[in-house]
């Protein structure tokens, strides 16, 4: 359990990054992400969820990270986010503290990181997202009826490998978001995409630089 005191600092931590890149917390969604965190370290101690174990760094390095791509884009109301390998829940849930009114739909091939998804969702009672247990091609196999996204996020794939299989995921219009620690050469983008922006910020506390690639297919 956290105490009083450790609850107050997390939540002015929490506040303070976020104003920091420009996305503004309310009181609740700050209870949420405190409640997110303290979970996170339950659930740590048992299953592997994520190898960021302190509470600042999983505020910084998951959370603020994740948000992030609210300022790299201009995320359309009721915009429909296919999150490929999100783990804990990156950047989909955090994104979905934020903006109510997105629509989320997590990706995750492994059973005990399924089953914390499943907590933590029904936990901050967040509506509208869905969780897929399975791989990316597994997805696009049961995908029968040609369900298509406003966006695709991925922290965890390598975007060449994610650019090949997901254009057909997209909306027309739709865009990739990828979460990268260093630019991308333009020579390396797949011949079905355009680059539309990169987005390079400084994580705070001196955590280092951190780049948000949007992309779009051509079709």
């Amino acid at each position: 359990m956290f105490h009083l005191e450790q609850i107050d600092h997390l939540s002015s931590l929490l506040k303070k990054c976020s104003s920091e890149i420009g996305v503004s917390l309310q009181l609740d969604q700050i209870r949420q992400f405190v409640i997110y965190i303290k979970q996170l370290q339950v659930w740590n101690r048992s299953v592997n969820l994520t190898n960021i174990t302190l509470d600042e760094e999983i505020i910084i390095k998951h959370f603020i990270d994740s948000l992030a791509a609210l300022k790299a884009d201009e995320i359309g109301y009721g915009a429909k986010l296919l999150d490929i390998g999100t783990g804990a829940g990156f950047p989909g849930i955090p994104l979905r503290i934020v903006r109510q009114d997105l629509d989320i739909t997590l990706i995750e091939p492994a059973q005990k990181k399924i089953s914390f998804l499943h907590f933590i969702v029904g936990l901050l009672r967040l509506e509208r997202v869905k969780i897929f247990h399975g791989t990316l091609e597994q997805f696009i196999a049961k995908n029968v009826s040609n369900q298509t996204f406003d966006y695709i996020t991925t922290r965890a794939l390598k975007y060449d490998f994610l650019l090949r299989k997901c254009s057909r995921l997209l909306a027309t219009g739709g865009k990739s978001i990828l979460y990268l620690s260093h630019p991308i050469n333009k020579l390396e983008v797949e011949e079905d995409w355009s680059m539309v922006a990169e987005y390079m910020f400084n994580l705070p506390e001196g955590h280092g630089q951190r780049v948000i690639t949007i992309l779009s297919t051509l079709h």
